[in-house]
């Protein structure tokens, strides 16, 4: 029973907490929009330089290297052999 009594206090302890808050202006909303775009290009972006960094790699080694079997998750993952290069 004390659970069904828990309850409805940590709720409005959660209610007074949203109260509280200032509400957010058009502006802060389009400010926070931007900032998450810009946020997430970024991240993308490292994301995929990084990619386009380990692929010319794994070409070059595939290059000099024609009979090897290493696959591109290997060499992503840093299996790389010192001898053949």
């Amino acid at each position: 029973m004390k659970i069904a009594q828990a309850a409805p206090k940590s709720l409005a302890f959660i209610r007074r907490r949203r109260a509280a808050r200032p509400k957010r202006s058009l502006a802060d909303w389009i400010a926070l929009t931007i900032a998450r775009g810009l946020l997430f290009a970024m991240v993308g972006g490292l994301a995929y330089v990084t990619y386009v960094v380990e692929m010319a790699g794994y070409n070059d080694f595939r290059k000099c290297s024609k009979n090897r079997t290493l696959t591109r998750l290997e060499w992503v993952l840093g299996v790389r052999p010192a001898e053949d290069l």
